[in-house]
């Protein structure tokens, strides 16, 4: 009798523990620290601001602790115009007067500018890394192997104003040699006939490393397991063995080197935009911290930093289904 009651109880509590969401609690630890963060961006970002204008201004420059204060009292202003949806105006472009702008209406155009642009970019050196990793480790023994691994220490190590720099020079000669430029260096409208949008070269840029980073990720320690031997034995085709065999037990690592090359394209967002003057998050960020514009600077940090956080718990999730031991992991966490 009392054995039969222990037993409907722990049926209960694993039928309880079934129905709870185990990574809730994970998720929710996540969105607090991306909250802490996001105070912090703003703070230091307001801050940093206050400090350069100190060093600027004439007589004695304040301490850092007196303008602490401040800088708290204006990330507190922030955050209350930003949950009224009123981020304040910015000066935008007049041709006989001054006009101004809403600092939400300058967020959202310039976030879909860059995240067009990262997105593209992330999409051509996942699908071309992917495919040269593959080609790669399908040719581990043959001639191709090392001219792969010279490109890929190559795409890693160049700096992007280099890559930017060089892409430039090979429009100029080719607009030399044919008359027709490669792609238009002097914004979105251009001055010249050319072969390719403007969206092009910021998007080679910023997808050289990722692509390097993602074709590093090797398959021929995956190649030569006994799984895949088997599935060659059964008379699969090399194809089907590639696709549902390999790339899936890759996947995990594939997908940690699309988050790093994120996080260089992150890095390399000003240098592709400044170089081929695409109206992003970057040249604005700069832009506004030449104005000293502490909302504007803010708002655009804010929302990069933000999202890129995100974007890890959206992957860390994607992990846990991906591969059941991470998700086995989770749940013992949850509990």
């Amino acid at each position: 009798m009392g054995s039969g009651i222990h037993q409907s109880e722990t049926t209960e509590s694993q039928h309880s523990a079934a129905s709870y969401p185990l990574w809730l609690p994970f998720v929710l630890r996540r969105l607090l620290f991306i909250l802490v963060v996001a105070v912090a961006i703003v703070y230091f970002c307001v801050l940093g601001l206050r400090l350069s204008l100190n060093s600027a201004a004439l007589g004695r420059p304040q301490s850092v602790w007196k303008l602490a204060g401040p800088a708290l009292e204006e990330t507190i202003d922030f955050f209350a115009g930003a949950l009224r949806g009123d981020l304040g105006r910015v000066s935008g472009e007049g041709i006989t007067q001054r006009t101004w702008m809403p600092v939400t209406q300058l967020l959202a155009e310039t976030f879909t500018s860059s995240a067009t642009l990262l997105a593209l970019s992330i999409a051509l050196s996942t699908v071309i890394g992917v495919a040269a990793g593959g080609l790669a480790a399908a040719r581990r023994h043959s001639l191709l192997s090392l001219p792969m691994l010279t490109l890929t220490v190559i795409g890693v190590s160049i700096p992007s104003f280099f890559l930017a720099l060089l892409l430039q020079v090979a429009d100029i000669k080719f607009y030399q040699r044919t008359g027709t430029g490669l792609f238009p260096i002097l914004g979105l409208g251009g001055y010249r006939r050319s072969l390719m949008p403007h969206i092009v070269p910021p998007a080679l840029v910023l997808a050289a490393r990722p692509l390097a980073c993602i074709t590093f990720i090797s398959l021929s320690e995956i190649l030569d397991r006994d799984y895949i031997r088997t599935a060659h034995a059964k008379g699969l085709h090399r194809r089907t063995v590639f696709q549902r065999h390999a790339l899936r037990n890759a996947s995990v690592s594939i997908l940690t080197g699309v988050v790093v090359s994120l996080r260089f394209a992150l890095g390399s967002l000003p240098v592709a935009e400044i170089f081929f003057n695409w109206p992003g998050l970057g040249v604005t960020m700069l832009n506004a911290i030449y104005a000293r514009d502490a909302h504007v600077l803010a708002a655009l940090a804010l929302s990069l930093g933000v999202t890129f956080l995100l974007i890890n718990l959206a992957v860390d999730l994607l992990y846990r289904l991906i591969d059941p031991r991470l998700r086995g992991g989770a749940e013992g966490e949850g509990t």
